[in-house]
């Protein structure tokens, strides 16, 4: 299902597996833990983009916490429902939580991830053995066209355009976006006039809405944990010094998590 990110050609295993290539022999070599790098240095906009390890290990510990647990058995109770659904994308897989659940909950169905953190795909390689990992733009997908049955997004940002390409004609776009309420308690401690995140949005170009689900719940993170969520999130660069402070030693007791489920297809 990979695609060549230089010229769009499909990508097949040499050997052993341990490189792919295209039919003009532009390779690549997977890495020590699995994963391909098919992001091309030409279309960074950095040394290194995306989530930096830092990030990456924050939001890796709140994941272990299972804070997210009730939204990762949304997902799995989403898409083990839908009917023929042999492959899966992770858009913006970071660090391979969700994609757990779902290898887990869908042992037949050929799981794939990507995300433009070098540091998120390679704890993702490391933690999902069973799941092909690469590095690359979700706003240019390194896929064939009409490659898969579901893409799955959870907050990540990406292009509309892209993933109706990647979809098969009649099969199926989950996106997730934080309902208005969600992280509620830390916003209203980090800025002075705290706004609820924006409602999510009910339509997408070229697809067709199917079904939409919200997810709501309360959970005790606790001092060290919600600062690990501040700094896997935009949270960590906004609000003033002293509010972040504050924040670290005044920890809300509970915090609101809030999710809004979207599902969409691809119109045959």
């Amino acid at each position: 299902m990979w695609a060549c990110p230089h010229c769009q050609l499909a990508l097949l295993p040499i050997g052993t597996g341990e490189s792919l290539a295209c039919a003009n022999r532009h390779a690549f070599d997977r890495a020590r833990e699995g994963y391909v790098n098919l992001l091309p240095a030409n279309r960074k906009r950095s040394l290194e983009p995306g989530d930096n390890p830092l990030m990456v290990a924050a939001r890796r510990r709140v994941h272990e916490a299972d804070i997210y647990r009730p939204l990762a058995d949304a997902l799995v109770t989403e898409l083990a429902g839908l009917s023929g659904v042999s492959s899966l994308l992770d858009l913006g897989c970071g660090e391979a939580y969700y994609c757990d659940a779902l290898a887990r909950a869908l042992p037949d169905c050929t799981l794939c991830g990507i995300d433009i953190s070098r540091a998120a795909i390679r704890l993702a390689a490391r933690r999902c053995r069973s799941v092909d990992f690469a590095v690359a733009s979700a706003y240019r997908l390194p896929l064939l066209d009409e490659a898969l049955d579901a893409i799955v997004r959870v907050f990540a940002p990406a292009d509309d355009a892209e993933i109706v390409r990647a979809l098969k004609p009649g099969r199926y776009y989950l996106e997730v976006s934080p309902a208005p309420r969600h992280l509620w308690q830390v916003r209203a401690l980090l800025y002075d006039k705290p706004r609820e995140h924006a409602p999510p949005r009910m339509a997408v170009p070229g697809l067709r809405l199917l079904g939409q689900a919200g997810v709501q719940y309360e959970a005790s993170p606790g001092p060290e944990l919600v600062w690990d969520i501040i700094s896997m999130t935009p949270f960590a660069y906004r609000g003033r010094p002293e509010r972040r402070e504050y924040l670290q030693r005044h920890t809300p007791a509970a915090v609101t998590m809030a999710f809004s489920l979207h599902l969409y297809c691809r119109d045959a």
